[in-house]
């Protein structure tokens, strides 16, 4: 065996940690470079001279490695130990469902498990009963991480998230009702049903219901929901909600899910034949009813204004 007489190691221990570093992230754990032979006096003074940094207790990065979101969610999965999983919008990151790390970490540690985490980490003392190891880190069943995640930001930004793993086929639908069948009375449950619900395509027709209560709160008169219009060369359409004296068509979309190429193709050809029948197109979706409630009513006024004057 080789040794340096710079560091005072052998060859073998440093192409190991190299290995490591390579493998995740430019991080190592204490008891990781022990195992490959490193003493504690050397890991001291690789601290102490700065070419590792902590990034968590007995957690290192090496220096000149330029920190990830991957990494800070490598980091915390070190710390706490193979007996940890990541869960929510930490695992939801890890299995690439979104782009956005939370700004603390969520570990699942067991009924039992689990230190004060530290700065940026959070843990919660519940079993996951379904796990899987991706890229060297334990992360929960894609379905039920995308669910918790969704939950865990809100109606809105869950169900962009839902709505994308979905798009995207990251995650099923039956794995997600599933998911929520197996969550019983865990804290976010009402909020889970209701995203399930709008998943399996609700969404849709809580829009449409969300678009009529908008027109009617307006004060808007003179709208026909779902009015067959015969269109020459093309046949009979159904608008979703209509002004036939202004011949303003309000068109309603649910999730992005529910459109698939095919059903964007029609959608796409159908407007094109609306405008072209003499109609004024107006599109919302289930997310622009939910962020801006007044857009459509104030979309119809001036759609109204603008006939008006022409």
């Amino acid at each position: 065996m080789t040794w340096s007489r710079e560091h005072g190691s052998c060859v073998e221990p440093r192409v190991k940690l190299l290995d490591i570093f390579r493998t995740q992230d430019g991080l190592v754990r204490h008891d990781q470079a022990l195992e490959i032979g490193m003493s504690p006096a050397t890991i001291g003074r690789r601290v102490g001279a700065g070419e590792w940094l902590e990034v968590h207790p007995r957690v290192y990065r090496e220096a000149s490695h330029v920190p990830s979101s991957r990494s800070t969610l490598r980091a915390a999965a070190l710390w706490a130990g193979d007996g940890a999983t990541l869960i929510g919008e930490a695992g939801a990151s890890w299995w690439n469902i979104t782009d956005r790390v939370p700004e603390t970490v969520a570990l699942a540690v067991g009924p039992h498990g689990g230190h004060s985490p530290p700065r940026g980490v959070r843990t919660v003392r519940r079993a996951v009963e379904a796990r899987v190891k991706v890229d060297g880190v334990w992360v929960e069943q894609r379905s039920a991480t995308a669910l918790e995640a969704a939950t865990s930001l809100g109606l809105v930004e869950g169900a962009r998230l839902l709505d994308r793993a979905l798009q995207q086929q990251r995650v099923g639908l039956a794995g997600i009702r599933a998911t929520l069948e197996h969550m019983g009375q865990r804290h976010g449950v009402v909020l889970a049903r209701r995203l399930v619900e709008l998943a399996e395509g609700g969404a849709r027709s809580e829009a449409e219901r969300d678009a009529l209560r908008s027109l009617t709160r307006a004060g808007l008169r003179g709208w026909t929901p779902n009015l067959a219009v015969d269109l020459p060369g093309f046949g009979r359409v159904v608008i979703d909600i209509a002004f036939p004296a202004h011949r303003i068509a309000i068109e309603v979309d649910g999730w992005a899910f529910h459109r698939d190429v095919d059903r964007f193709r029609r959608d796409g050809l159908r407007q094109n034949e609306v405008v072209i029948g003499g109609w004024r197109v107006i599109r919302v979706t289930w997310y622009d009813l939910q962020e801006t409630p007044g857009y459509l009513a104030d979309a119809v006024r001036r759609a109204i204004a603008a006939g008006l004057a022409a």
